[in-house]
């Protein structure tokens, strides 16, 4: 059966060959690099929590109670600008973080999460925290990471080894979602363009990406392009981390342009704006 793209006023709805359309994976992306992914058994995951000062983030969503109910928590690196709504979001939900393992157990020595509901991972490795059917697999970012402490309330930190190198945070990830009916989805984190998201196709074969296009701190248009055409290849990729500050000033519109004439579907979606697979 091939693949059948129908687009809806709100959403759209990819039927995936092979895959059942009557419980299809949901992905809210809230500005930035904030996405909300319910799987086909609806389990929730989040990824980097920045809501309440995101300037993108609809006004809805700023209440983090809109956000519902959330099994899973995922950080791709410690910046402000992607965890500073994290431990309300997990205190509120009771949630499990995933994070790298420098930044999760550090999360724990300081005292702001308890252990059981930390996961610290790293590179490479799989987990399958909400049961068997949705794997997480944490696979390379090329960004730097540190541990923002007055955005986690510290004062006075704990001037362990482990919290002074590297500022605590560990290295930047991105993920790859597995849902139990196959689909999979790869949210970036903060990059610019490398040769391994080339084996992260070959070991993982997205489906859809979310790949950061703003420039200055991430790649911008050009090198996005360059990484979903010639690199990731998924069948459909979302722009984010754009639009959100001043210098993060790069468009979809350039993106698509960069992109050019590739099978690859460009679903240029408003934060708030649900979409099905």
């Amino acid at each position: 059966m091939k693949a059948k793209w129908a687009l809806f006023v709100s959403f759209f709805l990819v039927i995936v060959p092979g895959y059942p359309a009557a419980q299809p994976v949901e992905v809210l992306w809230l500005g930035h690099a904030t996405t909300r992914i319910t799987s086909v058994a609806g389990k929730v995951i989040v990824i980097d929590p920045f809501l309440t000062r995101n300037p993108k983030t609809p006004p809805e969503y700023r209440d983090l109670k809109a956000i519902g109910k959330v099994d899973l928590i995922l950080v791709t690196h410690g910046h402000q600008d992607h965890i500073s709504d994290l431990l309300d979001l997990a205190r509120l939900t009771g949630a499990k973080v995933l994070a790298n393992y420098e930044f999760g157990r550090n999360l724990v020595a300081l005292g702001l999460l308890e252990e059981n509901n930390v996961i610290a991972m790293n590179r490479g490795g799989m987990a399958e925290p909400l049961g068997r059917g949705v794997k997480i697999h944490m696979v390379p970012a090329d960004h730097s990471s540190s541990l923002d402490y007055n955005i986690l309330g510290i004062r006075n930190p704990d001037q362990s080894a482990s919290i002074r190198q590297g500022g605590g945070a560990g290295v930047s990830v991105g993920y790859v979602i597995e849902m139990e009916n196959g689909f999979k989805v790869y949210h970036t984190g903060d990059t610019s363009a490398f040769g391994d998201m080339a084996l992260i196709r070959e070991l993982h074969n997205p489906d859809l990406a979310l790949v950061c296009i703003g420039g200055f701190f991430t790649m911008g248009p050009d090198e996005a392009a360059y990484a979903v055409r010639e690199l990731i290849k998924p069948k459909a990729v979302i722009p984010i981390h754009y639009g959100t500050f001043p210098v993060l000033n790069r468009t979809p519109a350039e993106f698509k342009k960069a992109l050019g004439s590739t099978s690859v579907q460009v679903l240029d979606v408003a934060p708030g704006q649900v979409m099905r697979f």
